[in-house]
């Protein structure tokens, strides 16, 4: 009995833990990471996206895409193409 005590108070203490990590917040460094930027004709980020993105998705260019800004590239992701208006 004395067993089953000690087993049950540590799977409690880890379950505990667990949770505790789980729901604990994100680093605000991680949310501000990604970012919606608009394509310069020369590759570079240009202003950021706001709420409604400009691009009309119909050409070839790449009119925005998705930037990394904690490793200064594009990531690939987000990517609406077109010439800005």
């Amino acid at each position: 009995m004395k067993n089953l005590r000690i087993t049950l108070g540590i799977a409690a203490l880890a379950i505990g833990s667990f949770a505790a990590f789980s729901f604990a917040p994100a680093s605000s460094e991680a949310k501000v990471a990604l970012q919606e930027f608009y394509m310069n004709p020369d590759g570079t980020p240009g202003e950021a996206v706001g709420e409604e993105n400009e691009c009309p998705n119909q050409g070839t260019p790449i009119c925005s895409a998705e930037y990394d800004t904690v490793a200064n590239s594009w990531t690939g992701n987000k990517i609406h193409r077109g010439v800005r208006p």
